[in-house]
């Protein structure tokens, strides 16, 4: 009984910890947080549930044993069958699985999603792949929502979309529009060529890229991190460039297509006409915030 109550202690405690650092945001886009909010508030009334079982039971244990001592205590305590070794061993495994993620969830700082893990994933693209189950797949450049609707919808609703972007001959590609313009340019890339945009994100010297190229990505979450991808452009130089991983720019320039052998098909280019190095944003990541 106490290891229960122990247990949803650091779960509560995690949560609640979560969501007051922000953290909670690296995990799931936030537009469910009120789903970990309703949980907190869930865990923290079964913790008193059962902080009230255990301090009722421990009165119980006293008046039994005030009772036992005028009875013959020797064979009321053979009476009892202790727990086999094996139950115990099952039991602590099954503690244990929930307490270290509990404990290490608080105690651990955490990690921002980078070009390591899109080396570490591979860049593969989950839209040329046949067959499977592509929801929870690592995406790469297009945040295609089609995996998560059927394609009527999802044809209804990047043309509705496009209307607030393709009128327009300057784009910029904000926080909270990301994922959405995105998407857009990647569905109606020819609409788009000759226009100039603007965006920032960080760089990726992906495969298949010429010297004068390379990616800028920014880290994007459709519902949670199971869904996250590495969405972006490549971006071109007008000379050969040496850019590392992981540097945070901020980019502008004239769009166009281009082919790219990885992806077998002609892809959105920005051709780079003037850019800056940006600090990292307090929040690197984007969300899929509407379904406008």
């Amino acid at each position: 009984m106490m290891f229960k109550v122990l247990i949803l202690i650091l779960t509560t405690n995690l949560f609640f910890m979560l969501h007051t650092t922000g953290n909670i945001s690296k995990y799931i886009n936030m537009k469910y947080s009120f789903l970990s909010e309703s949980m907190i508030v869930i865990l923290f009334i079964l913790t008193v549930v059962e902080g009230i079982k255990l301090w009722s039971s421990g009165e119980k244990k006293e008046k039994e044993h005030d009772c036992d001592c005028s009875h013959d205590h020797h064979d009321h305590v053979h009476g009892k069958k202790k727990p086999s070794a094996g139950k115990k061993i099952k039991k602590l495994l099954a503690y244990s699985l929930v307490l270290i993620p509990a404990i290490s969830g608080v105690v651990l700082p955490v990690a921002t999603l980078d070009s390591q893990l899109v080396n570490a994933k591979g860049f593969s693209f989950p839209t040329l792949e046949d067959g499977g189950d592509q929801y929870g797949t690592h995406q790469v450049l297009n945040p295609d929502m089609s995996k998560f609707m059927n394609q009527s919808d999802f044809t209804d609703l990047v043309r509705k979309e496009s209307k607030s972007y393709i009128p327009k001959n300057n784009i910029t590609l904000t926080d909270k529009d990301y994922l959405v313009g995105l998407e857009v340019l990647y569905n109606f890339s020819g609409d788009f060529v000759g226009k100039t945009l603007t965006m920032k994100g960080f760089t990726y010297n992906g495969p298949g890229l010429q010297s004068n190229q390379l990616f800028l990505l920014r880290f994007g979450m459709i519902h949670c991190v199971a869904d996250s991808g590495a969405f972006g452009l490549m971006i071109q130089f007008p000379n050969n460039i040496h850019i590392p991983n992981d540097q945070w720019y901020q980019a502008t320039g004239t769009m166009d297509t281009v082919y790219y052998p990885q992806m077998k098909t002609k892809i959105p280019v920005l051709k780079v006409t003037s850019y800056k190095i940006i600090p990292k944003p307090n929040d690197p990541y984007v969300y899929r915030n509407s379904l406008n």
